[in-house]
């Protein structure tokens, strides 16, 4: 399973949600209910569990923030196994670059045009950093990420409108 997104789990829940942030969140009414759901529903526990596994077995996690995203569900990852193009895509002293403005930039690809989607994201995450490796393999990736700011600056770091 190279390079595929394959956890997409959706944490089971007993209290009221009051408001689901679906535009950051992607979750809608419904999403966290076993009778209606169409997501995969499980436990923190079981999730973490998962996620553990999956440190302890040496997976690599390729990502955007995922640094961020260990530290708020309390994991250590060893360094040596995250692929965080948040990280990747950064000059030092510099801004972190969003990975809608990345996808954008490198990838021709317009992402997270309405509600947030996770696998949507991971996905793209996965293509910036096989691109990464192409840039690297050619040698031009140093040019490529002074570029990426220079446009950033340019479109004052906002995704020009698709077509």
């Amino acid at each position: 399973m190279m390079g595929t997104p394959f956890i997409d789990d959706y944490i089971a829940t007993n209290e009221q949600v009051v408001d689901y942030l679906t535009k950051f969140s992607g979750i809608k009414p419904g999403d966290l209910d076993a009778t209606v759901s169409s997501k995969h529903l499980t436990t923190l526990k079981a999730a973490y569990l998962k996620l553990l596994y999956l440190q302890e077995t040496g997976v690599m996690f390729v990502g955007h923030g995922l640094k961020k995203d260990f530290r708020v569900i309390n994991m250590l990852v060893p360094p040596e196994q995250v692929l965080d193009t948040v990280e990747i895509f950064h000059l030092p002293k510099q801004r972190y670059v969003s990975l809608k403005f990345l996808s954008w930039f490198y990838l021709s690809i317009y992402i997270q045009e309405g509600n947030h989607d996770s696998a949507e994201d991971a996905r793209t995450a996965l293509l910036l950093y096989q691109k990464h490796q192409e840039l690297q393999g050619k040698k031009t990736f140093s040019k490529s990420l002074q570029n990426l700011y220079d446009t950033g600056r340019k479109h004052k770091w906002q995704v020009p409108q698709s077509e």
